[in-house]
C-alpha cells in the first residue's frame, strides 16, 4: 500500500484511513519518516496527554493505528492521511461545537452548509467561516500599534540613540517611535493565521471557497504570521472588540491543536489536528450545568475546582478536580460531577474516581455520558448514604435545529440533577 500527502488546493481531501473513536485500522506498511512524525510531532509536544493516534506493529512488522478520544485529520510525511470522526455526536456535531465553546453567529442558521456525514475539520470550519463572516461584516477592528521607524517629520517621541546612530548633524529625518492605528493587530492575526490553517484542511468545498475570500479580505490589511496560543490569551478584550470573543476563543481552539509542517497560502504539506472531544464535551457540560442554576439565588457551580488532596495507601495523595461542583446558598456542596466522553460501558476508574469525589466532599455524584444507546444509564449508593448517578445526554438525538439541540442537551441534564438533589 502505497501512500500520497495530499494537500487541499481545488480538491477535497480524501482520507487513506478513516477510523472511529477507539476503533483500530488494518495493518499496512508504514515509512520510518512517517512514523517518525507521529511519534514525535503529532503525539509529542510539551502539552501530550498520552498517544493522541496509537502505533504499534504486528508481528509481520506492520502498522497498526488506533484512535483515542482525539477527533480530526493527520497528513504524514510519505503516509497516510488518517481521518477520525467522532461516534457520539451523530450529526449533532457542529451544534455540540457551537454549544461547547458558546459561539454566537446571527448568521449561522441561515447560511452555514454544512451537511450530515461531513468531518470533524468540515464542521469546526463551517462554524469559524460563519464567525469569520460577522466579524468582516461588521468590519475588522484596529488599535494602536508601538512602531519605531524613519520619518520626514518628527512623530511621537524622538529615539535620541537612533538619531545621533544614523543622522547626520543637520538631519533632513527623524528617528521616531510612535503608536500607530492599524488593522495589523495579533487578534487579527491570529484570525487570518486559523483561517490559513483551516484552508490545508477542510475538505467541503464551499466551505473552502468562502475561507478563501475570507483570507483575501485580511490579507489587504494583516500580515500572515504564525501566532501562538500565549498570544492571543495575551489579546485584552475591550467594549469596542467584544464582539471578537467568539472567533478568538475558536482560533485558539485551532492554532492550539493543529501542527503545520509547511504553511504557505493556505496549503500544507503535512499537517495534523486533533481535538480532544473529552474537553470539548466537558465544556458543554459545564455550561449547561451553569445555565441550570444561573437563577438560583445563591447557588453557585465551579468547574473544574482543584478541591482537597486524597491520600492513597497513606502514601499516595491525588488531586481532586471534578468537573463541576454544586454549592447550594450556604456554600455546601450538594453535588459533584464528572463528564466522560465514552461510548462504551463504565470501567472500573470511572467509579473509582467519583466515589473519591463524592467522599471528600461528603455529596452525591454524577457521571454524565453521551448518548450511548442507553446503556450508561444507573442509580447506586456510595457508602451507604449517597447517591451516585449515571446518565446519557441526547448528543445523537434527531434535532431540526440549534436550538432545538440546545433545548434538549439542557432539558436532560436538569433532569438529571434535580433526579439526585431532590429524590
Amino acid at each position: 500500500m502505497s501512500f500520497t500527502s495530499r494537500t487541499n488546493g481545488s480538491e477535497d481531501i480524501e482520507a487513506d484511513i478513516v477510523l472511529g473513536e477507539y476503533e483500530s485500522s488494518e495493518p499496512f506498511e508504514l515509512s520510518e519518516t512517517a512514523a517518525s512524525m507521529l511519534e514525535l510531532e503529532v503525539n509529542g509536544g510539551q502539552e501530550r496527554d498520552g498517544d493522541r493516534i496509537k502505533l504499534h506493529y504486528n508481528r509481520d512488522g506492520k502498522a497498526i493505528l488506533t484512535a483515542t478520544q482525539y477527533v480530526g485529520i493527520v497528513s504524514l510525511r510519505d503516509g497516510p492521511t488518517v481521518q477520525i470522526q467522532p461516534k457520539a455526536a451523530g450529526t449533532n456535531l457542529l451544534y455540540l461545537l457551537r454549544y461547547s465553546h458558546d459561539t454566537t453567529a446571527t448568521t449561522f442558521e441561515s447560511q452555514t452548509q454544512y451537511k450530515r456525514g461531513q468531518t470533524f475539520l468540515d464542521a469546526l470550519g463551517a462554524l469559524f467561516e460563519a464567525e469569520l463572516r460577522r466579524i468582516l461584516n461588521r468590519g475588522i477592528h484596529s488599535d494602536y500599534r508601538r512602531t519605531s521607524g524613519t520619518e520626514s517629520h518628527l512623530r511621537g517621541q524622538l529615539n535620541i540613540q537612533k538619531q545621533l546612530q544614523r543622522q547626520p548633524p543637520a538631519p533632513t529625518a527623524f528617528e521616531c517611535t510612535y503608536d500607530e492605528l492599524t488593522h495589523d493587530i495579533i487578534a487579527n492575526q491570529a484570525i487570518l493565521y486559523a483561517t490559513s490553517i483551516l484552508l490545508g484542511m477542510v475538505s467541503d468545498s464551499t466551505i473552502v471557497r468562502s475561507l478563501r475570500q475570507h483570507q483575501q479580505i485580511l490579507r489587504r490589511r494583516v500580515e500572515l504570521t504564525p501566532i501562538s496560543v500565549q498570544q492571543i490569551d495575551s489579546v485584552q478584550i475591550s467594549r469596542l472588540s467584544e464582539h471578537y470573543e467568539d472567533i478568538l476563543r475558536l482560533a485558539r481552539l485551532i492554532i492550539g491543536n493543529a501542527f503545520i509542517s509547511e504553511l504557505e497560502a493556505g496549503s500544507s504539506v503535512s499537517f495534523a489536528m486533533l481535538v480532544n472531544m473529552n474537553t470539548v464535551y466537558e465544556n458543554a457540560v459545564e455550561r449547561a450545568v451553569k445555565n441550570m442554576f444561573s437563577d438560583w439565588d445563591g447557588w453557585r457551580v465551579e468547574a473544574q475546582e482543584q478541591s482537597q488532596t486524597l491520600l492513597t495507601g497513606g502514601r499516595h495523595s491525588v488531586t481532586l478536580k471534578p468537573d463541576i461542583t454544586v454549592y447550594d446558598e450556604t456554600g455546601t456542596v450538594r453535588l459533584v460531577g464528572d463528564a466522560k466522553w465514552k461510548i462504551d460501558s463504565p470501567k472500573n476508574p470511572d467509579f473509582y474516581q467519583m466515589t473519591s469525589y463524592m467522599l471528600a466532599r461528603d455529596a452525591p455524584g454524577l457521571l454524565i455520558y453521551p448518548y450511548c444507546g442507553g446503556k450508561n444509564k444507573s442509580q447506586s449508593t456510595v457508602a451507604g448514604r449517597f447517591t451516585l448517578s449515571l446518565c446519557e445526554l441526547p448528543t445523537a438525538v434527531e434535532v431540526e435545529s440549534y436550538g432545538e439541540f440546545t433545548d434538549k442537551f439542557e432539558t436532560a441534564i436538569n433532569q438529571s440533577v434535580n433526579d439526585i438533589l431532590f429524590n
